[in-house]
């Protein structure tokens, strides 16, 4: 991709935790030298199962966590360090939407606070003119009734309600990146394309990019032009949507597509492994190596590059040239 046409650009990101030890302190690598790259106005969908680092990196992304190393770069502009009054005005170009839209919200405020605070602190909001962009942002996120939907509290409404005030409150700042962390993970299945119809529909009026959190490679491939597949802190392929889901690369990305419901896989998922991956410091080897039918000496070894076999689709396996062997 061309650097200049990155909204946001991620280099070699790296977040450790610690652990404890029995002696002394240990630290785990839940993302280690992750690069990815996000256009004005596209949706790059990061996919992996729990525990593969997908929401430390969203979080590192609108700075609600301080990266260990590497560099987070939008809009031109370096934000690993930030802090005080540029950590604010950072606020106005990235928000979080989360998974849980009940636990991000306050449960003694109204509807109308809710989005009242954001456009006063970065917008200035304030008499008429805030009580009609409230009205505004209620009705674009198809809140309504309006006047009496403001006045209820979050227990009040739906799941998909408060996802949409969510949603409200993110747009209330005027972004222009989004990180959406599992948005519709916690609704009714019934209700899910709603909103990522909604968010698309943004996308497009508002131009927004996004980072879209998640473990559905069909929501993936319907909202996200790229794919990410991620795997204990490792990318381990990325590709246009439909490149990515009609011809996959890596064995992690044909396991993911092989548990899609509804998939026509012959992969035989019966006795693979459920173990997590090693998230020690010093690790060697690909993180899938444990789970792999196709892991060999050199997978325990090396970590395999990003490689790009065919335009545009990249992927990181030792042994890219044996994936018709399985499956």
């Amino acid at each position: 991709m061309d650097q200049s046409s990155a909204l946001v650009e991620v280099k070699d990101l790296v977040i450790k935790y610690p652990v404890r030890g029995e002696r002394k302190k240990k630290f785990i690598t839940p993302v280690d030298k992750v690069n990815l790259e996000i256009k004005k106005g596209e949706v790059l969908a990061l996919v992996g199962e729990s525990g593969s680092g997908k929401t430390t990196i969203g979080r590192a992304l609108v700075r609600l966590l301080k990266p260990t190393d590497g560099t987070i770069t939008v809009l031109g502009k370096k934000v690993n360090e930030i802090k005080g009054k540029e950590l604010k005005e950072y606020r106005r170009v990235a928000q979080m939407i989360f998974q849980d839209p009940f636990g991000s919200l306050n449960p003694v405020k109204t509807i109308e606070s809710h989005v009242m605070f954001p456009l006063r602190r970065h917008q200035g909001y304030k008499g008429k003119a805030l009580d009609q962009k409230v009205t505004e942002l209620l009705l674009q996120v198809g809140l309504t009734p309006v006047n009496e939907i403001r006045k209820k509290h979050p227990h009040e409404l739906s799941g998909g309600q408060r996802q949409r005030l969510a949603i409200a409150r993110a747009l209330a700042v005027n972004p222009q990146f989004i990180v959406a962390d599992e948005p519709t993970s916690m609704l009714d299945v019934s209700i899910r394309a709603g909103i990522l119809q909604l968010m698309n529909d943004l996308k497009r009026e508002l131009g927004l990019s996004y980072l879209y959190i998640t473990h559905d490679l069909a929501s993936a491939r319907y909202f996200g032009d790229r794919i990410m597949v991620l795997y204990g802190g490792k990318v381990m392929e990325i590709a246009d949507s439909k490149e990515l889901i009609k011809n996959p690369l890596n064995p992690y990305t044909r396991l993911l597509l092989a548990a899609t419901p509804g998939s026509d896989s012959q992969i035989d998922l019966t006795n693979m492994s459920n173990d997590p991956p090693d998230l020690s410091i010093g690790r060697k080897g690909c993180p899938f190596v444990h789970r792999c039918p196709l892991a060999t000496d050199v997978c325990r070894e090396r970590m395999p590059a990003l490689e790009q076999p065919t335009k545009n689709h990249f992927a990181a396996c030792h042994h890219l040239d044996k994936k018709e062997q399985w499956g």
